[in-house]
């Protein structure tokens, strides 16, 4: 029996039709990534919803989306600005209903732990904030719960896993949950002095449900073809086995197969 970690991929809907046989072969684990277009959610989505239900009217496996990041800050401390968010949100939430998904990632608050240019933050600013992300988040968790969809929130700038898990256990719900984004991680490694993409794995553990799949040489956020960077990719797969958890894994990049491949040849996942 294989017992090999199956990935699976991140698309836009009109990319689904390219991989759909091969997300369906094993049911990998899939992601719709239509709520970040502009506009996409205050526009008429039912027929691309309708779509996607056809085109996954067997499957079986674990299907989410990426929920709007763009200006989305979680963390915003004027009440107007929470009120967009949580708007924009419950949107992406809506979506994820009508295609039956039951994840949602959504983008950590923490942009001054690891833009590169603060060091750190004094304990009462990270309070503050994270009593912000708790005022926009509380109703959002809920309206989760109701629609059986988790939030999971993903490492962007974040130098410090620890603020991440202090926002997570705050809440203590299983409807609020971490994700690792490996090209990230490995990003604030080498410009920002933070932790590898495998210590960010293992440091979440069973609070790590979901992980973005991507290669990187560290500088920018490319979303290169796994293999065509300098990734561990042998490191990561060994800390994903170690997790006290069954992420799902994703990869997100342009061209998910290739990726795949090279994780098969390599006897890291199938």
């Amino acid at each position: 029996m294989n017992t090999l970690p199956v990935v699976g991929a991140a698309t836009k809907s009109d990319s689904l039709e390219g991989i759909l046989n091969w997300i369906l072969e094993v049911d990998r684990d899939l992601e719709i990534q239509d709520p970040c277009l502009p506009g996409f959610l205050d526009a008429d989505w039912s027929e691309v919803a309708g779509k996607i239900n056809t085109q996954l009217e067997s499957y079986k496996g674990r299907l989410g989306i990426h929920g709007q990041y763009d200006g989305i800050q979680i963390g915003a401390a004027d009440p107007l600005i929470r009120e967009l968010v949580q708007k924009r949100l419950t949107q992406s939430l809506e979506f994820a209903s009508a295609i039956n998904a039951t994840s949602c990632v959504i983008h950590s608050p923490f942009f001054f732990f690891g833009d590169g240019q603060i060091c750190h933050t004094p304990p009462r600013d990270l309070e503050m904030t994270l009593e912000r992300v708790t005022q926009t988040l509380e109703p959002l968790v809920s309206e989760a719960e109701k629609r059986d969809c988790i939030l999971v929130v993903e490492n962007i700038f974040d130098r410090n896993p620890l603020p991440l898990r202090a926002l997570v256990e705050r809440f203590n719900s299983p409807y609020l949950k971490r994700s690792i984004d490996t090209g990230h991680a490995a990003i604030t490694e080498r410009c920002g002095n933070g932790p590898s993409p495998e210590f960010w794995i293992t440091e979440a553990n069973d609070l790590l449900y979901h992980i973005h799949l991507q290669d990187t040489n560290g500088e920018y956020d490319y979303h290169w073809t796994i293999g065509n960077g300098t990734l561990n990719w042998e490191g990561i797969f060994s800390a994903v086995n170690e997790v006290d958890a069954t992420p799902r894994l994703i990869i997100e990049t342009a061209d998910p197969i290739a990726g795949w491949r090279y994780l098969k040849k390599a006897g890291l996942a199938q």
